[in-house]
């Protein structure tokens, strides 16, 4: 004991502290002749792996039993010399949640010495899977983001991560086995391990339970704002068990062309996906030391889409043509194609798990996983096209292990001891790799509308971008239980270093507003990225320190409270590089100078909240603070982007733009870089959130649950470019006499091209409310009826769309740059509605599992903008980030337009939509508009065929269909998309002087959002398991 708090003691003094809950807990009273019994001896028994946890009665006759293995079933023992032995069996334990059992002992009879109770299962939360329900998703990925599209609180978009209290897939923690498995550093949209690749973090073989929440009342579990998703890896027994299995589907399993009044449908050219995996598991030493590994092997290929010449692609073949031709000239490559490519995923992952039971006091796992990914990455929309040489490739390598070990320990004073000590160690490696190395050439302006972008060369942000990172984590909680109180004191803390190699524009970037101009060589801009000094950016350390205690309080056996504050600690353990320069510029007056950091802040999140379950009904509340992370590469920007490490030159004047060249060290234009500041006042994000709810209600056979919740903001993310400065000026967007107008943003420098100063708001707020109900019927076994409804809503300032300031800060979509309102998300997904059919029955040597899925939510929103032209529009250096002005018709004549049909055909346009003919006069608003309901029905059917009637043996064929609707009608089951949730309708030809003011030119190029090629076609998959 002295050892354990020795090395507690030491914990608290030195330790992205994210500790999270990996294990389940028992606790209940221990009675007799209606008195409690102190000195009981209760023994927990995991009779699978022969896991055994122990304890005795203390004075009140509270017994707590905490670190235990999930799943089961257990047996708990209750004895007592002189009554007879009580023996509960068949309970099931949950992650996260505390079994109740309360047990009444007698005095010991000659007829009866033990009495065997069935102790049952705990009812678990929504958003708990275990491994018996994962297998029965509709899943062609056998991704953990299928997981969500069950649970009705959650949504996963088709850029990949999930989407929990309306908030960005950034704001999540992620982790297996209590160790951090989040993007940390944010490159990517999944908020995942392998997020750059789209990678499933970990093979959903290995995986016995996963928990999705976004309130608790725990003071261990943080790190998120959005939600918290725990994995917990299986763990063998005392049974050598095992599987392999494949899942195979090609070009054949997939429907023809998707849509409505289709001409001509036809299929998907030459594609294929292959998964291949084994498991197994079982002892070392029977009851003493159990092994599990699994392993996974993904390939697949999809075409290409969105070509010159489909009718889905604003591109016409004569421009990729000439676009080929000018480039090749320009470097004797021709941009490696235009036309349709397979694009190829290949993913390989790996779980190693050791168990041991050193005693039945003491317990020790340690885990290792791999996931080694290669993903091509194909980004052409309707109104962007790449090359297939601007194209890349996304890479993801991590390597982890983690070590935990459960300890307990009862006093002589009747108090029981209980310490948990996790350590852990993860190395990630993600970047791109690109087929080429040269400048890239963006031309805008194409199609017959004047709305199409293409890209050649290699890509701006691929030609140098590879990341290497270490996380190492150590956390120790210690409980104590006495009486009806079980104190949690502990400490979480990671040290993070993160060694970035990225430069954009590494080989020089040109813009051109239209074919004509690139064939003349009239650039709009250019940019070059370069490190002043020759060397890339060194790495960059940080910490995040954690001290929290808790306190529950078990009134009864039914009723229990719970409050406990927790303090994180961030700590940034370098200095960016201090710009003198800019250090004595004024925009380091008005934001903040190079070389400084956010000072060190002691974030508080204290938490309450009351639980009361009677086994048949559970309600609960709680309120909170919770501490998240927001992407590391955000702080990063301040260390990368001083303008003395990378930097660069950005030209956005026509007349100044240099010609094109393969050296773009030879231009010899003054470096003009864009600098990052971080406010010294900076605060993680934290939101204030109260949620409860009801479930287990019965009425005439159904289950029914409510839940709702509502989060505050307190602070969230801001940013702002300091070189576009109001002074006064005006963009007169109306008509002749009109009053409405915009802020025209000058630059008064040419020393940097863009100040992006990241700070706080504390704007921003979401809530939901969820019902659900299920249904058993008695008169058919095994067959289970669910249905649930969410409506949300979620408004923020600024979603954090990117891992750049650029981005983050021009994809906020606004009338005035620096001045974004409050407005809907782009996480608002304001309706979602979940129903299941499931059947899972065993009859003799023969099984099926079936389960058929609706998933219906809300298309995503979006936003309508003037397109990016030759003008920027409003002079804030960034286009396409300006919201449209919705004009009166009374001004429609007074305005001016580039061509004749313009006016009249934006009149149609507005006249047309129910929000634009009800918003004249006005501007839009950002995501004021929603793509379509997205109706998606799924089936999964697997069929058993077992070596014997008593064995689990068997071998299982399973098909998987998503997108059902869509193969029983091709109209049905659409997935809609925009490019960057935005359409714009409008162009802005040039501008024209009205004193010190500006008055636009319009041209109507017409915006429509398109139907998802792949997403919208029905696709099934075969798989074969062998399980022995």
């Amino acid at each position: 004991m002295k050892r354990l708090l020795l090395t507690v003691a030491l914990l608290l003094v030195v330790a992205v502290s994210t500790a999270q809950v990996t294990t389940s807990s028992v606790r209940g009273t221990v009675t007799a002749n209606d008195n409690p019994l102190p000195g009981a001896t209760i023994v927990a028994l995991h009779t699978p792996s022969g896991s055994q946890y122990s304890t005795t009665t203390n004075g009140e006759g509270h017994y707590t039993i905490s670190g235990m293995r999930i799943g089961g079933p257990y047996e708990i023992t209750i004895s007592f010399l002189g009554y007879n032995t009580v023996k509960v069996a068949g309970i099931n334990l949950v992650l996260g949640q505390t079994a109740v059992h309360d047990i009444t002992l007698h005095e010991e009879s000659i007829d009866l010495e033990e009495v065997y109770v069935l102790g049952g299962s705990a009812h678990p939360k929504e958003g708990y899977y275990n491994r018996s329900e994962m297998e029965k998703i509709p899943s062609i990925d056998r991704s953990i983001y299928d997981l969500t599209n069950i649970l009705s609180s959650a949504v996963s978009p088709a850029s990949g991560g999930i989407i929990l209290g309306g908030q960005s897939t950034r704001y999540n923690a992620f982790s297996i086995d209590g160790s951090p498995a989040a993007d940390i550093y944010g490159l990517g949209t999944t908020g995942m391990t392998g997020s750059l690749t789209n990678a499933n973090p970990i093979p959903i073989d290995a995986l016995e339970a996963v928990t999705i929440t976004t309130s608790t009342v725990d003071v261990r579990r943080s790190g998120f704002t959005g939600g918290g998703i725990d994995a917990i890896t299986r763990a063998g027994d005392n049974q050598l068990r095992g599987s392999a299995y494949t899942y195979f589907n090609n070009q054949h399993f997939w429907g023809s062309t998707p849509g409505r009044d289709i001409a001509q449908r036809t299929r998907l050219t030459e594609q294929m996906t292959n998964i291949v995996g084994v498991t197994l598991g079982g002892p070392i030493i029977k009851n003493k030391l159990h092994f599990f590994v699994a392993g996974e092997f993904n390939r697949s290929t999809t075409p290409s889409s969105h070509h010159p010449g489909d009718a889905t692609s604003a591109i016409t073949p004569d421009e990729a043509r000439q676009i080929s031709e000018r480039y090749k000239a320009l470097t004797g490559y021709d941009g490696g194609g235009w036309g349709e490519h397979q694009v190829k995923d290949i993913t390989g992952s790996a779980v190693a798990r050791i168990d041991w039971n050193i005693n039945d006091r003491n317990h020790l796992s340690v885990r290792y996983n791999m996931l080694n990914a290669d993903a091509a990455a194909s980004s052409n929309t309707a109104q962007a096209f790449y090359f297939t040489g601007a194209e890349y490739t996304n890479i993801s390598r991590s390597h982890s292990l983690v070590a935990e070990l459960n300890s307990s320990k009862h006093t002589r004073r009747g108090t029981t001891v209980e310490n948990s000590l996790r350590v852990g160690y993860t190395r990630l490696r993600d970047g791109r790799t690109t087929p080429e190395s040269l400048p890239a050439v963006i031309i805008n302006g194409l199609g017959e509308r004047g709305n199409g972008t293409a890209t050649i060369g290699t890509s701006p942000y691929s030609g140098r971008n590879m990341l290497v990172q270490d996380i190492y984590i150590i956390s120790d909680n210690v409980t104590f239980s006495r009486g009806v109180h079980d104190i949690t004191i502990g400490t979480s803390n990671e040290i993070y270093r993160a060694d970035n190699l990225y430069l954009a524009n590494a080989r020089g970037t040109y813009t051109y507003a239209s074919m004509e101009d690139f064939l003349a060589d009239r650039a709009t801009q250019y940019a070059y990225g370069y490190f002043a000094s020759g060397e890339k950016n060194p790495p960059v350390s940080t910490g995040q320190f954690a001290l929290y205690a808790q306190d529950d309080i078990g009134f009864g056996s039914h009723l229990k409270l719970s409050y406990g504050l927790r303090v994180d600690i961030p700590v940034m353990f370098d200095t960016p590089v201090v710009n003198e320069a800019f250090n004595s510029s004024h925009f380091a007056e008005i934001g903040t100078p190079t070389g400084d950091i956010p000072r060190l802040q002691l974030l508080l999140s204290p938490r309450v909240g009351v639980e009361w379950d009677n086994h048949n009904i559970r309600a609960y509340a709680n309120a909170g603070i919770y501490t998240g992370r927001i992407p590391f590469v955000w702080l990063s920007n301040c260390y990368q982007n001083t303008g003395l490490g990378s930097t660069g030159v950005t030209v956005n004047n026509p007349a100044e733009t240099p010609a094109f060249s393969l050296n773009p060290e030879e231009v010899g234009i003054k470096s003009n870089p864009s600098i990052d500041v971080v406010a010294r006042n900076f605060r993680y994000p934290q939101v204030f959130r109260i949620a409860g709810g009801i479930s287990g209600l019965a009425v005439r056979g159904l289950r029914l649950s409510l839940d709702a919740d509502f989060t505050k903001g307190l602070n969230q993310i801001f940013v702002e470019n300091l070189v576009a400065e109001d002074n006064g000026r005006r963009l007169l967007v109306g008509g002749q006499d009109s009053p409405t107008s915009a802020t025209y943003y000058d630059s008064t420098t040419s020393d940097f091209s863009a100040v992006y100063h990241l700070k706080n708001t504390h704007k921003g707020y979401s809530w939901s409310a969820t019902a659900r109900a299920e249904y058993t019927p008695h008169f058919a076994p095994g067959l289970s009826l669910s249905a649930a409804y969410t409506f949300s809503q979620s408004k923020s300032i600024n979603d954090g769309v990117s891992a750049q300031s650029s981005s983050n800060w021009g994809r906020t979509y606004t009338v005035n740059s620096n001045s974004p309102v409050l407005s809907n998300s782009i996480y608002e997904f304001p309706h979602k509605v979940v129903a299941t059919i499931s059947y899972s029955r065993r009859y003799g040597a023969f099984g099926t599992n079936l389960m058929l899925l609706y998933n219906g939510h809300s298309g995503d929103h979006y936003s309508l903008t003037y397109a990016r032209g030759k003008v920027d529009e409003n002079g804030d250096t960034y286009r396409g980030n300006s919201l449209i002005y919705i004009p009166t018709e009374a001004e429609m004549p007074t305005m001016l337009w580039a061509d004749e049909t313009s006016a009249t055909a934006f009149n149609d346009y507005i006249e047309g939509d129910s929000y634009l003919r009800s918003h004249r006069g006005r501007f839009a608003e950002r995501n004021s508009h929603s793509l379509p309901f997205v109706h998606r029905l799924d089936l999964h059917i697997a069929q058993s065929f077992y070596f014997d009637k008593q064995s689990d043996r068997r071998v299982e064929l399973s098909l998987d269909i998503i997108n059902l609707s869509n193969l029983l009608n091709r109209g049905w089951g659409l997935v809609h998309r925009t490019s960057n949730w935005t359409l714009s309708p409008l162009v802005i030809t040039e501008l024209q002087a009205a004193g010190e003011d500006f008055r636009p030119v319009y041209k109507f190029t017409g915006a429509e959002y398109t139907t998802d090629n792949i997403a919208s076609r029905w696709h099934m998959q075969l798989g074969v398991r062998v399980v022995f």
